[in-house]
């Protein structure tokens, strides 16, 4: 029986950090730098719903390990979902990200690439929204926090950005990179800290 799914949409501050070197070459041909790909990623939710569910100020992070470059499968992903999100709310939210509410954005994609979709966990999430200078964590669980390019001569901060007009996920981001990227749990645990990181603001709606 195919679920009916509501209409949706978000739009929300979008913090990425992953193993690879910086700007993340995934972004480019598909393969990420070390031959697997780690990822840490905030949603911080401005706006949104689904259905008659508002989901405004509400924060996600989706955590997800592949083997092998994402396309090829084999994956593990957890989301870690704010306490403060109610029964329908979580329920919105875990229909979003799992990619069952279909739509825009990476979350259908992701899921064709999933061996283990781990049970969400509803947790304290601490949020600092400042682009390339934001930070999130959850006590004894994870920390991210993303800084800026600094010119090695001047320690002026650096102004650089990516566009993909095509991209699935953002079409402008602000390349940045993670001070600190560790996350320990049974499932996902490794620490990526010096490495890429992006800030954007992503809009996403249902099918």
């Amino acid at each position: 029986m195919t679920m009916q799914v509501p209409s949706w949409k978000i739009k929300a501050d979008y913090v990425e950090t992953c193993n690879c070197d910086f700007g993340c070459p995934c972004n480019f041909n598909g393969f990420p730098t070390y031959g697997f790909c780690r990822a840490l990623v905030l949603y911080h939710i401005q706006t949104g719903s689904y259905g008659d569910a508002r989901l405004d100020g509400l924060d996600v992070v989706y955590a997800g390990s592949w083997p092998k470059a994402i396309h090829e499968g084999n994956g593990t992903a957890q989301l870690f979902i704010t306490k403060k999100a109610n029964e329908s709310q979580r329920s919105a939210i875990v229909n979003i990200f799992s990619g069952k509410a279909k739509g825009e954005g990476p979350f259908v994609l992701f899921a064709g690439t999933m061996k283990y979709f781990l049970d969400p966990q509803f947790v304290d999430i601490n949020v600092k929204i400042d682009g390339k200078r934001s930070s999130f964590s959850v006590p004894e669980i994870m920390d991210v926090q993303v800084e800026s390019f600094k010119n090695p001569v001047t320690g002026d901060e650096q102004d650089t950005r990516i566009e993909l007009p095509k991209g699935f996920i953002w079409k402008i981001a602000e390349a940045a990179k993670s001070k600190i990227m560790r996350i320990t749990t049974p499932a996902l645990n490794f620490d990526h800290s010096g490495k890429n990181a992006f800030y954007s603001v992503i809009e996403y709606k249902g099918p």
